[in-house]
């Protein structure tokens, strides 16, 4: 079987997606093999259709779809039903010298998962100024039926996460990089209290790159994550991560020898490049579910910046010049994000670095389509371990740079802040 045949293989008359205006000017069929791709159930391998196989050894989910329903993000566990392992929801671990950089939770038929997560929720009241009270929940994690002996990190070197949403990431990567740094203040130069860096990472080429995808902005480039994505998800290879294995270590013999996707017609991998470049331009292709047009609440707009939000959540970019991608190119978009790191405080911090980025510093999260869930607010799952589930809830737990925006936000009449967050919701 050719490259081109075990492309074909995964395309089916269903795939089909709607794609950024001038988009379908491009290939289409391109784009319907991508979005077949990324809602791919993949197989243990062997099996009798190598264009699906190579699943694991072990693995935290059968596809891209399963973490990303939609192009949208991931929830954590309810902590109330035990089967419920949530949507996305994987506990990233500080190189583990067994378990790798993530606990796989599945494996295949006659490999041991590696543990499972289990979540359990505390109510912390906040009480406003004008003596109204929000009720926070503060997640706690514990792992069990760990299948290769005791972590080998210490207990704060974990750090629960949900996926993100991977809608309108083609825009942001077009973001000039100038135009990121520009925004910049490191030294806190101007005293606002709010001192975004950028996260230098390193490129596929070994060369210096600005991250700017990732709840730390560890990636440069969508492609980048989608391929850190299929190892550590997934556990399959691709053009930059070989390992037929995913995340297995050294310490996991039985895991690196179980039989693979590789094969010599696909280069020698799981994911061949054929594949990688079609999905890496489906995901590319994704429209946000806003942010295209400037926001119509200017009133809003207006106590969202003096409420100090906009410092972080800045609300335009605009999009350079790609000659092979014009429908991304020349573009100006309302993401309200800086893709800058800052760091949030001990309540939302971690011991999982990133790149440059600490424990504490998170990327700023676009705030466009948060529109599409104005109707579950209450029921979100928003920060990087989902544990907010309304707009203000997600401003509450804000600590360090923000701590002075969550401060306004609750002294702020109980009209205004109602009025923030519809806005928010807007987005």
């Amino acid at each position: 079987m050719t490259q081109s045949t075990r492309v074909a293989a995964v395309v089916s008359a269903a795939a089909v997606s709607v794609f950024l205006t001038g988009a379908a000017a491009a290939d289409g069929l391109d784009f319907a093999m991508g979005e077949a791709i990324f809602e791919r159930l993949w197989v243990q391998a062997p099996s009798s259709t190598q264009a699906a196989d190579g699943l694991g050894p072990l693995y935290n989910a059968r596809s891209c779809a399963a973490c990303h329903p939609g192009g949208g993000g991931g929830r954590p566990p309810d902590g109330t039903v035990p089967e419920d392992r949530g949507i996305g929801f994987v506990l990233r671990l500080g190189d583990d010298p067994v378990y790798g950089r993530q606990l796989q939770t599945l494996g295949t038929s006659g490999l041991a998962p590696e543990g499972q997560v289990d979540v359990t929720w505390r109510d912390e009241k906040v009480a406003f100024p004008d003596g109204s009270y929000a009720l926070l929940r503060r997640p706690a994690y514990a792992v069990r039926a760990l299948a290769y002996g005791p972590l080998g990190v210490a207990p704060d070197a974990v750090s629960a996460r949900v996926a993100p949403p991977v809608r309108g990431l083609g825009l942001l990567e077009r973001v000039p990089d100038a135009a990121i740094l520009a925004a910049a203040d490191p030294d806190d130069r101007d005293g606002d209290g709010v001192s975004g860096r950028p996260n230098r990472v390193a490129g596929y080429d070994g060369a210096p790159a600005l991250g700017r995808f990732g709840w730390k902005a560890a990636h440069p480039t969508v492609e980048s994550q989608n391929g850190e994505a299929f190892s550590l998800d997934v556990g399959m290879s691709s053009p930059h991560h070989r390992e037929a294995w995913g995340d297995c270590t050294a310490a996991q013999e039985a895991c690196r020898g179980a039989p693979h996707g590789d094969q010599p017609q696909f280069e020698g991998l799981e994911i061949p490049s054929s594949l990688m470049t079609v999905l890496t331009a489906y995901v590319e292709g994704l429209p946000p579910a806003g942010g295209l047009e400037p926001p119509a609440d200017r009133d809003g707009d207006a106590l969202f910046d003096r409420a100090g939000c906009a410092a972080c959540h800045r609300p335009v970019l605009v999009t350079g010049d790609d000659p092979a991608a014009p429908h991304l190119s020349n573009r100006t978009i309302f993401p309200y994000t800086d893709l800058l790191l800052h760091d949030l405080g001990d309540d939302l911090g971690d011991g999982v670095a990133a790149g440059e980025a600490t424990g504490r510093e998170w990327r700023t999260a676009p705030l466009w389509g948060m529109g599409r869930s104005a109707a579950e607010d209450g029921r979100l799952a928003l920060l990087h371990d989902g544990r907010a589930r309304s707009v203000a809830e997600a401003i509450l737990w804000h600590g360090g740079e923000a701590a002075a925006a969550r401060r306004r936000f609750m002294e702020m009449p109980r009209a205004e802040r109602e009025r923030l967050v519809r806005f928010v919701l807007s987005l």
